[in-house]
């Protein structure tokens, strides 16, 4: 602030010593301007008596002659002839060619005056007058003056420098000592105290001497400073109140939590058990029959094959709870968000689970690209093909859509259903592990759970919502591949 104010002060003095510069400039040039004019116009009289007496060159040289050593500075002194011969001269070259001074006065039979050079550097007056004796142009007179202010030593930087220096010095001294025991002292001590309250020294009173506003200041901060030592007591009261509703809270939800687990794993290993119970139990059956003696070869072959069944399906619950339960180890490659939706609905649609189901694909011919392990894309899709199956209603219209969209930097996959939808607790519950609406036996709760963890390792997102058409909606939003990318 210091230094802004300082800046500010030398600015203005600046531009003072540069304005009271220019003034005098200009009144010395004014008055050497109308010297220069008195002196043209004394000379010019002169010049038309030599004239009149028809002396010629000889008494414009004597003219001339007489204010040659009297101390001028001219820098352009001679009488040329309208032709631009030079009748007399004592300082200066006349040109060869009139300039506009020349025409003025010889062809105008005006008095031409000029000033040229710079305003900060070296200027001069020039005036030209026509010596028209009974009104009959004879010659032009040329006096050419320097415009300078002797009264001041070393130019404008000198006047400028000496001015800005006494002046900044004056204000300067003035002003620190002001601005010090006014502003800088009391900004200090109040930047001290508010350092002890933002340390906790809540309670401190400032005092300054300075202005109103600052006193203002200073009360504001110590009433603050008293009221923050009043908010301390009343919020370490809070703290522990809430430190101890806190931990009622942590039991509660550890409790609700561990019963939610519980809930999770009851779940699970009921179907389990009906799954895998099932075909055990027709496995058993059939061990038992062989083992009684069975005389028929063939019985026996079939009762083998059936055995193998039944354990394959065991195989696969197994093997299904250990993929959801792996992160992937396949390859990403680049797939066909299009191709891929068609191959889901061509493994699905032979079952009959799906008869008289309208099963389609909307997205073009080829449509977006992907990178994601294919066989685990196909697996997530087939999912959400044999869920969406499951949730139409006998009769009434019984459609499935795959639709694959384009939206900016991702491609997206939404399947459509006219079922029934997604009741609150299926919305808010749908990617959890282990969660179903199925009767128990006829799942594990891990389709959407698993689908998620693929998407998810491939950079993309899944969602669940009600269609506001009637039935539900599961998608899915993949990072689009480029060209580029389809290249590698």
């Amino acid at each position: 602030m210091a230094l802004a104010l300082a800046l500010l002060t030398l600015a203005t003095i600046l531009l003072n010593a540069g304005v009271f510069w220019l003034l005098l400039k200009k009144t010395e040039e004014q008055r050497r301007t109308d010297f220069a004019l008195s002196l043209s116009a004394a000379l010019t009289s002169q010049l038309e008596v030599e004239t009149v007496r028809q002396n010629g060159a000889s008494g414009y040289k004597k003219v001339l002659a007489a204010y040659q050593g009297s101390g001028l500075e001219v820098d352009e002194l001679y009488v040329v002839d309208p032709s631009m011969s030079v009748l007399a001269g004592t300082v200066g070259e006349a040109p060869r060619t009139p300039d506009a001074g020349h025409r003025a006065a010889l062809y105008g039979k005006e008095q031409h005056t000029t000033v040229e050079g710079i305003l900060w550097g070296r200027r001069w007056v020039q005036v030209t007058t026509p010596v028209a004796p009974r009104g009959r142009v004879a010659a032009a007179l040329r006096v050419r003056m320097p415009l300078h202010l002797p009264l001041l030593p070393g130019g404008p930087a000198g006047f400028v420098l000496v001015y800005t220096a006494f002046s900044g010095s004056a204000i300067a001294l003035f002003g620190f000592s002001l601005f010090r025991r006014r502003v800088i002292l009391p900004i200090r001590r109040l930047q001290e105290g508010t350092r002890e309250i933002a340390d906790g020294g809540f309670g401190t009173v400032l005092h300054v001497d300075a202005s109103r506003e600052l006193q203002q200041l200073s009360e504001a901060l110590s009433t603050m400073s008293a009221s923050l030592a009043d908010y301390r007591e009343q919020r370490e009261e809070q703290l522990a109140r809430l430190r101890s509703a806190n931990e009622d809270l942590r039991a509660a939800q550890e409790a609700l939590v561990r019963s939610e687990r519980l809930a999770g794993v009851g779940r699970m290993a009921a179907g389990l058990a009906h799954e895998v119970g099932n075909p055990l139990a027709v496995v058993l059956g059939y061990l038992e029959l062989m083992a009684s003696g069975l005389d028929d070869a063939e019985l026996e072959e079939d009762l083998v094959r059936r055995s193998q069944q039944e354990l394959g399906r065991i195989h696969a619950i197994i093997r299904q709870l250990l993929d959801y339960s792996r992160t992937g180890e396949g390859r990403p490659e680049v797939v066909s968000l299009v191709e891929a939706a068609r191959d889901a609905v061509e493994t699905v649609s032979p079952q009959p689970s799906f008869r008289g189901v309208t099963l389609s694909v909307e997205g073009g011919t080829d449509g977006p690209h992907v990178r994601v392990e294919r066989d685990k894309l196909q697996q997530v899709l087939v999912n959400l093909l044999l869920n969406a199956g499951d949730a139409l209603l006998g009769d009434g219209d019984r459609s499935i859509v795959l639709q694959v969209r384009v939206g900016g930097a991702e491609a997206q996959l939404r399947c459509l259903d006219s079922g029934t939808g997604f009741d609150a607790v299926a919305l808010d519950r749908a990617f959890e592990p282990f969660f179903t609406t199925r009767d128990v036996g006829r799942g594990t709760g891990l389709g959407l759970a698993t689908a998620l963890q693929v998407v998810e390792q491939a950079g993309g997102r899944m969602w669940v919502r009600n269609r506001a058409d009637g039935g539900a909606e599961v998608g899915l939003a993949l990072p689009l591949v480029g060209e580029a990318s389809d290249a590698a």
